[in-house]
């Protein structure tokens, strides 16, 4: 941050980004030449062969070549741990060590082509001259050595490829003195049209099997708009926003200590009216309702939850080539109806409650299926989550529309709409919900919608658009999308949509307001800080494992604008008052971002009202001890703010919360049953 500049164009890669990449590198190459250095001088004496004297100069080149490199790298490493994120001035010499590498990396192809020829075609034309003959084990280490040399020349052409930016073409006519800054601008000012059709290209490869119908261009265009709107004040490559999460953790950790709250951002709380049902009494239904919910996913969730036997049971159940049998519930499942085995599985359900069964998986098209539940006397209808590209281009598709609901202004999430306006269609259709009413011969069933994740966010979005025609729906979100809903919608299903959240799940507060709110977190803390970046990650790593130190680092005086020389004892981060991080932990002063607004004019928010559920931390519970869990109801505050933890994407795992929601359902049983 800013992005290297080198060769005449920007790169996805910063240049405090050679530390860990430049120790590998040297690491191998002292392997290879310890390698070559042995196998040349324990065989100097018989390099009196056939081509010897070709053979003898290529051990030396190759000596000198990756000695060379060797520090060259090293020179390279110590100039990329200089300064910080921001300071670039110490690193301004990386572009002309990257020439130099260039060249000596050249002449290492050169030299290898060299070998090449002496160990592949020259020495096996070669006769023995006065009856000698090359030692076998010489020839062995030439064609090795050469082999080594092209392995490693395919890995950094990989590298070059991945690092390199379609955007990145500048013109390089500034002077010294504004290099940095005019760089940026110029960058910037390249994100328009251009930047659009990257991402789009970017989605197409992404997403090269997802087809080239009407809703494809459609995804693909609203995706690109989005990200190329919300990246276009940017001037950071990726491991500036690894390093910003870490500094956002070290300081959250800091401020959590001293009992701040972070700063809501600043918008509209939808109000929620207290749930009418007790919180045991809901969460029991929400236990009951998950099996659903996971077997949704089919057979690749069930061989995850049951990685020893599942194949077997699967298999036990499977119905191979049942796809040639005509009146089949289940439609477009494999020709082993792998998924309709293990929805069986997970929720016990016989062949005659299925009603029917969809994994037809296209964009704006989730597979789902409708069942019959006997013990709560529900007809069933679960939504798969987010499982293929396809499902993530919908994810993506983040723009709000206008729902059809009569007598209410309430906008959702596109992408998750058009899915439930597809369930709908079949649903209506083929009047699939009649005809389960009609298997269960009562008329005291009910509908029950749910979901996990898109699924449940398709969930909440169908029970709304069906609540007018069962009125007794009620709908079960398990860790819904954040962005969804309108305030309206938010309030209109408060009363029959519950949604599930567990502990610091980051889906449930993903929102483009909240990403909004974290880039200008993220670049307030990587501003202030004053650590080299390879030193955040080796923190990172150390605090993965062993925890935050029970003393952190105190607050530091305002920065006098010198990082060129640092004291170690600073700490990450200037979080002194008035600072912008401050702000941000303490509600000081404003900050509202404007650079989503253009795509994403209505602010959403996850649906109904919610379970929260949360680790009850133990200090004397072991690395393998039993996870221990609350519940209680949230508040759409509460989630309206993304909280930097490891758990934000492992409390996302239906198998977690699955976990958590047994716990509590063991926890209300009375102790006598």
């Amino acid at each position: 941050m800013p992005a290297l500049v080198a060769f005449g164009r920007r790169w996805a890669i910063g240049s405090d980004d050679f530390v860990f990449p430049g120790i590998t590198s040297v690491f191998i190459r002292l392997l290879w030449l310890a390698a070559i250095a042995s196998v040349y001088i324990s065989h100097r004496e018989t390099l009196r062969c056939p081509g010897g004297e070709l053979l003898e100069a290529y051990f030396i080149g190759f000596i000198v070549l990756i000695s060379l490199a060797i520090i060259l790298e090293l020179i390279i490493i110590y100039t990329s741990g200089q300064g910080s994120i921001t300071n670039t001035h110490p690193r301004r010499f990386i572009p002309l060590f990257l020439y130099i590498r260039l060249v000596i990396f050249l002449l290492e192809l050169a030299w290898s082509g060299v070998g090449a020829y002496w160990g592949f075609s020259e020495w096996e034309n070669r006769t023995p001259v006065e009856g000698k003959a090359c030692d076998m084990s010489v020839v062995r280490a030439v064609k090795g050595t050469v082999v080594t040399s092209w392995i490693i020349s395919f890995f950094i052409l990989i590298a070059v490829f991945i690092f390199f930016d379609p955007l990145g073409s500048i013109d390089d006519t500034a002077d010294d003195g504004d290099e940095h800054l005019s760089h940026s601008r110029e960058f910037l000012s390249t994100t328009g049209n251009a930047a659009k059709q990257v991402w789009e290209r970017r989605c197409r490869l992404l997403c090269c099997c997802a087809g080239n119908d009407e809703n494809s261009q459609d995804a693909f265009s609203d995706v690109s708009a989005l990200m190329a709107t919300f990246f276009k004040d940017l001037d950071i490559v990726p491991s500036d926003i690894a390093a910003g999460l870490v500094l956002l953790q070290y300081d959250q950790e800091r401020h959590q200590r001293r009992g701040e709250r972070p700063r809501i951002p600043q918008r509209i709380i939808p109000l929620v009216p207290p749930p009418v049902m007790p919180l045991e009494e809901e969460v029991d239904k929400c236990c009951h309702y998950i099996f659903y919910a996971l077997g949704c996913y089919g057979w690749m969730y069930y061989m995850y939850d049951n990685m020893s036997c599942g194949l077997c049971r699967l298999c036990r159940h499977c119905q191979c080539f049942m796809c040639c049998r005509s009146g089949r519930v289940a439609q477009h499942d494999n020709c082993c109806n792998c998924n309709t085995s293990a929805v069986k599985q997970l929720t016990n359900l016989k062949d005659k409650d299925i009603v029917y069964m969809s994994y037809r998986n296209k964009i704006y098209e989730v597979p789902f299926f409708v069942a019959l539940d006997h013990k709560e006397k529900a007809v069933v209808v679960s939504i798969r989550g987010t499982l293929s590209l396809k499902d993530a281009l919908t994810d993506a598709t983040a723009e709000c529309e206008l729902m059809d609901i009569e007598g209410h202004e309430i906008y959702a999430h596109k992408g998750i709409l058009r899915s439930a306006k597809t369930i709908k269609t079949i649903l209506m259709d083929n009047q699939i919900i009649e005809q389960a009413f009609q298997k269960a011969e009562s008329d005291d069933y009910s509908v029950v919608v749910v979901g996990h994740s898109l699924g449940a966010g398709t969930a909440s979005l169908l029970s709304i658009m069906l609540k007018s025609r069962w009125p007794s729906l009620t709908c079960f979100a398990y860790a819904p999308p954040g962005g969804l809903i309108s305030a309206a919608g938010v309030q209109y299903s408060a009363d029959f949509i519950c949604s599930v959240v567990l502990g610091e799940d980051v889906v449930p507060r993903l929102t483009l307001e909240t990403l909004d709110d974290l880039k200008e977190r993220m670049s307030s803390v990587i501003k202030k800080s004053t650590r080299p970046k390879y030193q955040l990650m080796l923190g990172a790593c150390w605090h993965s494992f062993f925890g935050f130190p029970e003393k952190l680092p105190e607050e530091s005086e305002e920065n006098s604008g010198n990082q060129e020389s640092l004291d170690p004892q600073q700490p990450l981060i200037d979080d002194s008052p008035g600072s912008p991080v401050r702000q941000v932990y303490s509600g000081e002063g404003s900050s509202t971002s404007t650079s989503s607004q253009s795509v994403h004019k209505v602010a959403l928010y996850p649906p109904g009202h919610f379970i929260w559920i949360q680790e009850t931390r133990s200090v004397n519970r072991s690395c393998f001890g039993k996870r221990r869990y609350e519940a209680q109801f949230g508040r759409h505050e509460d989630f309206s703010y993304i909280i930097i933890n490891p758990s934000m994407v492992t409390d996302h795992i239906p198998n977690n919360l699955f976990h958590a929601l047994c716990y509590l359902k063991e926890q209300t049983v009375p102790e006598d049953v």
